[in-house]
């Protein structure tokens, strides 16, 4: 009898652990910048920064045992426009990602003078110019 009760319970347990199915989301981020080469060491986190981690050499990242559902995705590097991703997980399922970041965009200056010269450097200079003729 107690055999029979220890296999059951074996079994029981055994059921329970497998019903506990965690998703995945993996990814290749990508420099737009350089020929779409892996971005190593981009910054990667998952819902606000509650579970974070770096692209390795090959661009690649992985989050595991993860609850499925909607996940928002932060794609950080220095120097490059950060990425917000939603991505929707699925029970037991891996969701995969592939992105590219492109660099920040710098806004010119207006067309303003910078400098301005005043009429004794105009002078100065002209008779500098007339001496070497």
């Amino acid at each position: 009898m107690k055999k029979v009760f220890f296999v059951l319970f074996a079994l029981v347990i055994t059921s329970l652990s497998f019903a506990q199915e965690t998703s995945s989301i993996k990814g290749k981020i990508l420099d737009g910048e350089f020929f779409n080469e892996p971005l190593l060491m981009a910054s990667v986190s998952l819902d606000d920064a509650t579970v974070a981690t770096k692209t390795n050499f090959r661009g690649n990242f992985e989050f595991n045992d993860i609850a499925p559902g909607k996940h928002n995705i932060l794609v950080q590097f220095m120097g490059y426009e950060p990425m917000r991703l939603e991505i929707e997980v699925k029970n037991g399922e891996q969701a995969t990602i592939l992105e590219t970041l492109y660099a920040k965009s710098l806004p010119m200056p207006s067309s303003t003078k910078v400098s301005t010269t005043s009429t004794s450097t105009t002078g100065t200079l002209g008779l500098a110019v007339n001496k070497t003729k």
